[in-house]
């Protein structure tokens, strides 16, 4: 670990204590040099739990000793950091830093896709993609708090808490996951694809109904099992070919989606979906699942956890 002397926060920042760090497949792909805007040399962290310490000039609505949470995208691979405080909301006392922070970043991003995007209807359907990970089990708990059905891809290991959760798992192993779904449900109105490539159009928009759409959150397919994949790469830049002619018949659509963006481009929605999240895991309605925890001088283990993919929920680094 390297030690250096934070300057005194700039206006519209706060000085934060962190408690917890949540390691993110974002982080690896920082680490490989592929994440835009984050080239080596980077501090990952793409998110934190931790109390204001100080306070910049200008900045309303946060006190020195508050909890926060907030998305950072870099830097919070640390003890403490200056933090611009539109990304910061308040966080339950009530709750651990492990569990708040494996609901903050996944938890927004699941809140903002389901509610903001997808906006399924009670009794609707959804597929979730990689449904026993961090998003994925957010995603399960927020369709069962509404009445929406949710099938959960997953290795079978992964099955209970997948059911425990409310969904229905499906064994992306050995069955067709698409056919699987629309034999299930008839069609998901929603599809959740953190893979991209190819598996967007052959798996995701497969499964849809008329009026259904996915929504693509990550490039996994180009980091596969910790490997950077140039072919795979190639694929993505180039695209995927869609029929825009099948997507106005099917009234369907495919969207991207970044929690950097909503936080910078409609801030406003961020900070109230985050606030959303937290207060419900305060209240005990949201179960956000550690995976495991590590101390943060031994960020190097976790990520490998994170490769591995043998760890279900979030892996979370603690200060």
């Amino acid at each position: 670990m390297r030690q250096t002397k934070l300057p005194v926060p700039a206006a519209g920042e706060v000085r934060v204590a962190i408690e917890a760090t949540g390691v993110a497949y974002a982080d690896i792909v920082m680490r490989r040099g592929l994440y835009e805007g984050a080239k080596p040399p980077v501090t990952p962290g793409y998110d934190l739990i931790g109390r204001v310490e100080e306070i910049g000039e200008g900045v309303a609505g946060l006190v020195v000793g508050q909890r926060v949470a907030g998305i950072t995208v870099t830097g919070s691979y640390a003890t403490h950091r200056n933090v611009d405080a539109r990304w910061l909301v308040g966080a339950p006392e009530t709750v651990d830093a492990a569990s708040l922070v494996a609901a903050t970043l996944n938890g927004v991003t699941a809140w903002q896709m389901l509610h903001r995007i997808a906006s399924p209807a009670q009794g609707e359907s959804i597929l979730v993609h990689g449904a026993a990970g961090g998003v994925g089990t957010m995603l399960l708990d927020l369709a069962r708090l509404d009445g929406i059905r949710a099938l959960g891809a997953a290795s079978p290991a992964k099955h209970d808490e997948i059911s425990a959760r409310g969904a229905t798992p499906i064994d992306y192993t050995r069955e067709d996951v698409s056919a699987r779904a629309r034999e299930v449900s008839g069609g998901v109105v929603a599809a959740f694809d953190h893979i991209g490539g190819a598996h967007a159009r052959r798996v995701s928009m497969a499964a849809l109904r008329p009026g259904g759409v996915t929504v693509l959150y990550g490039a996994y397919d180009a980091t596969r099992d910790g490997k950077v994949r140039p072919l795979n790469i190639a694929k993505l830049m180039l695209g995927q070919r869609f029929s825009s002619f099948d997507l106005f018949r099917a009234s369907q659509g495919i969207v991207g989606y970044s929690v950097a963006v909503w936080r910078d481009h409609r801030t406003t929605a961020y900070r109230h979906d985050l606030s959303q999240v937290l207060q419900r895991v305060g209240a005990g309605t949201i179960k956000p699942l550690v995976g495991a925890t590590f101390p943060l001088a031994q960020a190097a283990q976790a990520h490998r956890a994170l490769e591995s993919r043998a760890v279900a929920g979030k892996v979370v680094l603690l200060t």
